[in-house]
């Protein structure tokens, strides 16, 4: 095989870090705050009566306080804070002292989060028993890439250890499907692991099977797992619905066809781990396929068993494992206050992921935009310039060190708990992982995502060329619903997991219900708040351009809001998504819309009987 990794050697990322450290020594000592999980009363034009959920202290805070204590949201130092806002905050410019004296007031009246307060309530270790772990590889119409994948696992010395291994088949073509038959059979003649092949038959035997014992679920069996009912259109949720059906009450690993079974160190390491969010992801740089592959330092472990340490844990036992008992001051660092706020020690690591060593899976080549400052550098001075180190696709994509998220993203190998309720995955087309990620979020409000510290090798076969030139702003798609739920979760509910997974059926339902013009309002609403979320990292991307001299940054970046501005300006419709037909009429398009709505919502409410019926 020729792009297997088999040579390991330490990697210099070849740009040094050149900025200032974020925690200076000269406000390392003090505590990290945020202004979250207060309740705010309006008084007058001038007053806010300001409640701490945490505590239940109370005070009268001026209305202009206020308004900059809502972008305090992120554990920093009070300095860090002060600094951020007299940058930042409309007639705060020049009054550090005095702003920093307030937020000192402040905290010490108690209106402020301590990162301390959660520090403590998180490092507690207590005995758990862990579920036994299935293993599924997920294919369409690539055997050449599943047979890689095959022979790149028969090197992993721990297959014995997962209860079972299966490949799901989701391949259009009859030929295609043949041969990753073919390539299970190969694959158990030499494997001291058996792999079952879950193909055509097999899934129409299943289909068939849940029909029969739940006719009054037709509609949602058929929206989640039947093929005739997406013919023509590509069901990239399909084969992870199936793989959730074959384990139910168990912990599961999926891995796309186009990676290799391989754990490959990050390519800028850092040490403890991390509690924050994509942002916190890193990137580096490779000239081309060869210096990838060369530079990869593998992890003595496999993947499988890296996913499988942490997935399905307490949080209180994967913190003080990943930490040896210590929690690291700056752990929180920057973290989201008011969703770190709502863990537990018994939260659980729900969904574990990894980062890409390779192609990093994304559907544009404007992910650059989400870049820190050291990624930024490291793609300027990339030795093909800018264009080429995104649009070739060697990178290293993923976290220095492991992370603790709130709410996942895509991976394109991915450790699922499915011991507790885990939604079925939306048919068809793109943006299926993140709707699945914020359905998990809704159903699980104090879960807890891990990104694992290491990558895997992605090296799919050729795909259209995605570059800097292409538009950024976007009609949306299956994602926009991923965006409005999140936005409308209610961390304070205490319903069962079930009980809210009807409720974001009876959501879906209502609007489905709505009328072709309030439809399209909502519609419109949801693109538009992408694009202002596309702006304001532009914008902050635009902050840090002193940090570097470079023509063709400062080009893209502008290019990329004057397009954001435009975008704002723009009436879109449900026509501009990529892969609606030409010249539909809006009202079909829409009725196409209702009728996925309540395709989805059928099949959430089917799903706990369903589950339970495959768990017997």
């Amino acid at each position: 095989m020729t792009e297997e990794i088999s040579v390991s050697y330490s990697l210099d990322s070849g740009t040094k870090n050149t900025f200032a450290d974020k925690r200076a020594a000269e406000t390392s000592a003090e505590p990290l705050v945020a202004f979250a999980d207060c309740e705010l009363i309006p008084i007058d034009a001038q007053m806010v009566l300001v409640i701490n959920r945490e505590n239940g202290n109370q005070q009268l805070v001026s209305t202009r306080v206020v308004e900059a204590l809502k972008t305090c949201v992120t554990f920093q130092t009070l300095t860090e804070h002060a600094s951020r806002l007299c940058d930042t905050a409309p007639g705060f410019s020049g009054q550090q002292i005095n702003v920093r004296n307030t937020l000192q007031q402040l905290f010490e009246s108690g209106l402020l989060l301590q990162a301390d307060t959660i520090k403590a309530r998180l490092l507690e270790e207590r005995p758990e028993s862990l579920a036994e772990t299935r293993v599924f590889i997920i294919t369409c119409d690539r055997p050449d890439q599943l047979s890689r994948l095959l022979e790149s696992m028969l090197r992993t010395k721990d297959l014995t250890s997962y209860e079972s291994l299966w490949v799901i088949d989701d391949s259009k073509l009859a030929e295609n499907r043949e041969a990753n038959a073919a390539h299970v059979d190969q694959f158990n003649t030499t494997s001291a692991a058996t792999m079952e092949y879950f193909g055509e038959a097999e899934q129409a035997a299943q289909l068939n099977q849940l029909l029969s014992s739940f006719p009054e679920h037709e509609e949602g069996i058929r929206f989640l797992i039947d093929p005739a009912r997406w013919e023509g259109k590509p069901t990239y949720g399909r084969a992870r619905t199936l793989a959730l059906l074959k384990s139910v009450g168990r912990r599961l690993i999926v891995l796309d066809d186009d990676v290799l079974c391989q754990a490959v160190r990050p390519a800028v390491p850092e040490e403890d781990f991390f509690v924050g969010s994509n942002g916190h992801r890193e990137a580096s740089f490779f000239s081309d396929r060869e210096s990838l592959l060369a530079a990869a330092a593998l992890h003595e472990e496999s993947p499988l068993a890296l996913h499988r340490e942490y997935l399905g844990r307490r949080l209180g036992n994967t913190i003080t494992s990943l930490c040896s008992g210590v929690f690291p001051d700056d752990a929180l660092q920057g973290a989201n206050a008011a969703m770190s706020n709502v863990w537990t020690a018994d939260s659980k690591i729900l969904v574990t992921q990894c980062g890409s060593w390779g192609d990093p899976g994304t559907g544009n080549a404007h992910w650059i935009m989400n870049l820190s400052e050291h990624s930024v550098s490291r793609l300027l001075t990339a030795n093909r310039g800018m264009a080429a180190a995104v649009e070739d696709r060697n990178v290293w994509l993923g976290a220095p060190r492991p992370t603790i998220m709130k709410i996942a993203f895509m991976s394109q190998m991915t450790g699922l708990d499915n011991t507790e309720l885990l939604p079925p995955y939306f048919t068809a087309f793109r943006g299926e992982d993140l709707l699945f990620a914020s359905v998990v979020e809704a159903l699980h409000p104090k879960g807890a995502v891990l990104e694992c510290g290491f990558a895997v090798p992605h090296l799919p076969e050729q795909r259209t060329r995605k570059t800097l030139k292409d538009p950024i702003a976007n009609a949306g798609s299956v994602a926009l619903f991923a965006g409005y739920l999140t936005n409308n979760i209610d961390y304070t509910d205490a319903n069962s997991a079930e009980d809210r997974m009807l409720m974001i059926a009876a959501d879906l339902r209502r609007l489905a219900s709505k009328s072709d013009n309030d439809l399209l309002l909502d519609y419109r609403r949801e693109v538009a708040m992408g694009h202002a979320r596309m702006l304001s990292t532009i914008s902050k991307q635009k902050s840090r351009m002193s940090d570097f001299d470079s023509a063709n940054w400062q080009g893209y970046l502008d290019r990329a809001r004057s397009e954001m501005q435009g975008a704002l300006q723009r009436r879109w419709g449900p026509e501009d998504i990529d892969g609606v037909p030409a010249n539909m009429p809006v009202e079909e398009i829409l009725a196409g819309f209702r009728s996925m709505l309540n395709g989805f919502a059928a099949g959430l409410e089917a799903w706990p009987a369903l589950r339970q019926h495959v768990a017997l």
